[in-house]
């Protein structure tokens, strides 16, 4: 974008399940931490941790609440590399964005969108492939018997 300034603020909750339980928070703070690097795109402030509860077989549940402030493009990437579970929009000015930054952002969400596809389907591939070779495996063992 070609404005100097931020020009959303949202507050934004990430959450996660860990195990074990001390796990969960130093997790959110490691992303947290991944999230101020990322530079001046995004100024992140005021966050919070949850205490972690447990919900199920020794698996906690924690989330951090934040705010950030960034241009448009800034806050697109950010939703699309961190899925936070709710967003909450504090503060904004008009939005104006220009056709070639709209483009930029489109095209910036749409190749996102086809490398998470392309992942998933080669992590879809491989367990097929997986699959495949424990039930051999599992053939060979029974016939050894």
């Amino acid at each position: 974008m070609n404005v100097e300034e931020p020009q959303i603020e949202l507050r934004c909750m990430l959450e996660l399940l860990a195990k074990p339980k001390e796990v969960a928070v130093d997790a959110l703070k490691k992303i947290l931490s991944n999230i101020e690097e990322e530079g001046n795109k995004l100024g992140v402030k005021d966050v919070t941790y949850s205490e972690p509860q447990k919900v199920e077989a020794d698996f906690y549940s924690a989330f951090a609440t934040f705010k950030i402030k960034a241009d448009p493009t800034s806050i697109f990437g950010f939703v699309l590399d961190y899925a936070p579970s709710s967003i909450e929009v504090l503060n904004t000015r008009e939005l104006k964005l220009s056709m070639s930054d709209l483009q930029g952002i489109l095209n910036d969400i749409s190749g996102r969108l086809n490398q998470m596809d392309q992942s998933i389907k080669t992590f879809s591939a491989q367990s097929v492939i997986l699959g495949n070779e424990n039930s051999q495996l599992k053939k060979k063992l029974e016939g050894t018997k």
